[in-house]
């Protein structure tokens, strides 16, 4: 007898379905309709059948890539496995141009790791690191070489690299979020990657001390797991992110940060002669010193530029690249970035009891002291 079926929708009742691969692009509402209906199918299949747990592979076309030995059947039931892949670095080290302070600290950065094996074995400091972990965190706006600086490391140790960003090890199952990070972690020293870990401002920022939601007790044991994880780790991991944080203490002992800005003019230098390649036709007048003089633009504001204006060429049929479309395609690029303000200033999620907190700490400060009340002398 069929039985009435249950909602798929995660209340009381529903079945664990899960539905991955959705391409990125599709509309979220759409996206959702399409989940909500293959659930719906699903659930009915389920209610009548009552079959063991079971997965399905479901796709448009042939798929891209096939498991080892063509086997096309389904993980097995109930895996939370992520999986998780390396592949080859994109960049050489020759190929990143940073400050001298940056390229220093970059370099003491990779020192760490390249001497490990002397430091740890033969002078026996695994004694008092019996996990030697090198944690960097990439820091910085933009475009300013983080995801290039990682790969280049990569490629001048003779490491391949694995890349996940935080939407790669979220779940909407409670407690998978933290098991995809220990797989990630667990992949990473299978493979002997790189492990670098793109948008990671909430996962290393401060933990809720008082967690409301279920999403903040969500990141919280995630950010539990990242220590263990980071603690088991032997290999090398390289966080970046964008934006200040008050990072957790406890993940922040662990890390050596690298601050990453805008270019300076030697930099910029370096940076216009690696992207001007001697294959791109170009004006006798293009001057990379006058295009270097053109400041608050960062590597990939040059890259952008380069692109845009040999495309400009192409499409107009002219044959070269001029220092005037040079200039132009920088000079667009720069003022296309919004000035910070501060109603535009972006406060993440995770650091608002951060913020309550220096908040109230000004205000108790306030008032231990005699503030003068006159024109324009109110707290700043």
């Amino acid at each position: 007898m069929k039985r009435k079926p249950q909602p798929a929708d995660g209340r009381a009742g529903a079945p664990p379905f899960s539905l991955d691969g959705i391409p990125e692009g599709i509309p979220p509402v759409d996206a959702a309709h399409l989940r909500v209906r293959l659930f719906n199918v699903l659930n009915d299949f389920v209610q009548v059948y009552h079959p063991s747990p079971f997965a399905m592979r479901l796709g448009y076309g042939s798929p891209a890539v096939l498991p080892a030995g063509n086997d096309a059947s389904p993980p097995a039931a109930g895996s939370v496995e992520q999986a998780f892949s390396s592949a080859a670095p994109k960049y050489r080290f020759a190929q990143v141009i940073l400050p001298e302070p940056t390229m220093e600290r970059l370099l003491d950065c990779v020192a760490f790791y390249e001497v490990r094996r002397q430091v740890f074995g033969t002078w026996n400091l695994r004694s008092i690191e019996p996990n030697p972990s090198t944690a960097v965190n990439f820091r910085g706006p933009p475009g300013t070489g983080k995801t290039l600086a990682a790969h280049a490391i990569a490629h001048r140790l003779g490491l391949r690299i694995m890349s996940a960003r935080l939407s790669d090890l979220e779940s909407k199952y409670h407690g998978d979020g933290p098991k995809n990070l220990a797989n990630l972690f667990a992949a990473a020293t299978r493979e002997q990657a790189l492990l670098f870990i793109d948008e990671a401002e909430s996962l290393l920022s401060r933990r809720f001390a008082q967690p409301e939601q279920a999403a903040e007790s969500a990141i919280n044991s995630m950010r539990t797991e990242l220590l263990q994880a980071l603690d088991a780790f032997e290999g090398l991991v390289i966080f970046a992110s964008n934006l200040p944080h008050s990072y957790d203490v406890a993940i922040e002992s662990r890390l050596l940060h690298v601050d990453f800005g805008l270019p300076d003019r030697e930099a910029r230098i370096g940076i216009w002669r690696t992207h001007l390649p001697a294959e791109l036709p170009r004006g006798d007048d293009v001057s990379i010193e006058e295009l270097a003089e053109i400041d608050g633009v960062s590597g990939r504001d040059i890259k952008t530029a380069v692109v845009m204006a040999a495309i400009g060429a192409a499409r107009r049929d002219l044959g070269l690249v001029t220092r005037s479309a040079l200039i132009s395609a920088l000079e667009a690029q720069r003022n296309s970035r919004p000035a910070p303000t501060e109603a535009s200033t972006e406060t993440d999620q995770v650091d608002k009891e951060v913020v309550a907190e220096h908040i109230q700490q000004h205000l108790n400060a306030q008032q231990r002291v005699e503030v003068p009340h006159g024109p324009g002398q109110g707290i700043q």
